[in-house]
């Protein structure tokens, strides 16, 4: 089990003009090790108040849902199914307001949560504000090139609509 995250508006394995795709992989211990180097950084919101995950309104169920999301072959659209995968698509997307970072929780589950630019770009400017010398300490020398591409991969994403973290 690892995350996969998939940059919003790039066609699933359209190339970069660096030559990297619009896919980023971290298997569970690189993603915790990603959250505790972003944590050290500055990059992340910890103090917030994280609204539930929305309740399943009567009348539909998760196959409506998923008609909704993938409607090829499904069912019929239900009109209520279409306004709750709205709901479910803003709590994935919800951060604080302002954005100091991007939301902790949303590196705590493959839940298509999406990190928008705004919280991308509040991370880059956390990133920002530490010398090299400093991020290669908290990294360590072995992990900065992937480190380094992982920072490439925000800066592409915060001009392409964020990512989604699956």
């Amino acid at each position: 089990m690892g995350y996969d995250m998939y940059i919003e508006n790039t066609p699933e394995g359209e190339a970069a003009p660096d030559g990297d795709t619009s896919y980023f992989r971290l298997n569970i211990w690189g993603m915790s090790r990603y959250r505790e180097i972003m944590h050290q950084l500055g990059m992340v919101a910890v103090d917030y108040q994280q609204p539930n995950f929305p309740e399943l309104p009567d009348g539909i169920d998760w196959e409506d849902v998923s008609a909704v999301r993938y409607p090829e072959g499904q069912q019929p659209v239900k009109p209520e199914a279409v306004t709750f995968a709205k709901t479910i698509d803003e709590h994935l997307a919800w951060h604080p307001d302002p954005p100091f970072g991007i939301a902790l929780h949303k590196f705590g589950s493959n839940d298509g949560w999406l990190v928008t630019p705004q919280e991308i770009a509040a991370a880059l400017e956390a990133y920002r504000t530490h010398s090299g010398d400093e991020v290669k300490v908290i990294v360590g020398a072995e992990g900065l090139d992937y480190w380094l591409k992982w920072i490439a991969y925000l800066e592409r994403a915060q001009h392409r609509g964020g990512f989604r973290v699956h």
